[in-house]
């Protein structure tokens, strides 16, 4: 049988470690790029390394992330008049 006193002996021990090696500064805070994932500053805004290609890239992916939100509101606003519209033409006559 499992000794859960044990178990939760060795979650804490586990914890703590990391923590302790987290906490010592080995690893300074930092972002990632977007597009290559490389590390970069927690203050660079747009999340993208300095590479030409990766600001291009990202904003290629915001500029189809737009556009894609309009079609989808075209879209919607479509459906939904398909809906409503035969209610409203019904009332009006």
């Amino acid at each position: 049988m499992v000794d859960a006193s044990k178990v939760k002996q060795n979650i804490a021990k586990m914890t703590s470690k990391a923590r302790g090696s987290l906490g010592s500064g080995k690893v300074q805070p930092h972002k990632h790029c977007r597009v290559c994932f490389t590390m970069i500053k927690l203050s660079a805004e747009p999340r993208v390394c300095g590479d030409q290609a990766c600001i291009d890239k990202n904003a290629r992916d915001e500029r189809n992330q737009k556009q894609m939100r309009i079609w989808m509101f075209v879209f919607l606003g479509l459906f939904a008049f398909s809906f409503v519209g035969p209610i409203i033409l019904r009332s009006v006559v």
